[in-house]
């Protein structure tokens, strides 16, 4: 009887029990996408990406940003000379006219007029020794070793007008063969040289001891 009971137990157990401790081998599903290591290798990219661009974000910026309008840029610079530009000739045959440009004063100065004059022969004019200062115009024609300018007495206007004053125009030595050419006559009493010239006013000046002066640029024809 009893042998039958262990029996029954026995028979309860049921099977090998080797059977139940062997585990089963069961198949594991794949991980998502998220989870997989191409996933990872991107969130670390994008990591430093974000972190880079943070310090830049942080850092201060050098270069001004311009806030007004931007300037056009300048033309260009022509390399041409300009040809100087011919200057007006302004009529001034008479005495009457002498006598307008000289109460005109630095208003005339540099003013190109036509001037008929009855002129001593040139000769060589010194410069004042109680001033430093010598006419922008005239300083060209000064010989540095001697201080003179190359220079004719002449006298202004018609050969019959009793009003005629000196004048002291100044020869470039450029020009000398050209006022030499004009014809020497009878004035009164005296031998001068008839010039109808075109003659740069420049009136009173300190460096020739306040005579009235002008600079000979060639005949009018």
């Amino acid at each position: 009887m009893a042998d039958d009971g262990q029996a029954r137990q026995g028979d309860n157990r049921g099977g090998d029990r080797r059977a139940n401790d062997r585990r089963r081998t069961d198949r594991r599903a794949p991980p998502p996408p998220w989870r997989r290591p191409a996933a990872f290798v991107g969130y670390g990219a994008a990591g430093v990406l974000a972190l880079v661009l943070l310090l830049r974000g942080c850092g201060g910026d050098d270069t001004p940003t311009p806030t007004g309008p931007i300037a056009p840029a300048p033309p260009p610079i022509a390399t041409t000379p300009t040809p100087p530009q011919p200057r007006r000739i302004e009529p001034a045959m008479t005495t009457a006219d002498f006598e307008r440009l000289t109460l005109e004063g630095e208003r005339a100065r540099g003013r190109v007029v036509q001037a008929q004059l009855w002129c001593e022969a040139p000769a060589a004019v010194a410069l004042s020794s109680s001033t430093d200062t010598v006419e922008a115009a005239i300083a060209p024609l000064v010989d540095r070793a001697t201080l003179h300018v190359p220079g004719a007495t002449c006298l202004w206007g018609a050969q019959d007008d009793a009003r005629r004053e000196e004048f002291l125009l100044v020869v470039p030595p450029d020009l000398a063969d050209e006022f030499a050419s004009q014809p020497v006559v009878l004035d009164g009493y005296v031998r001068r040289r008839r010039v109808v010239a075109k003659v740069e006013w420049i009136g009173k000046s300190r460096a020739l001891a306040l005579a009235t002066v002008g600079i000979f640029r060639g005949l009018s024809r």
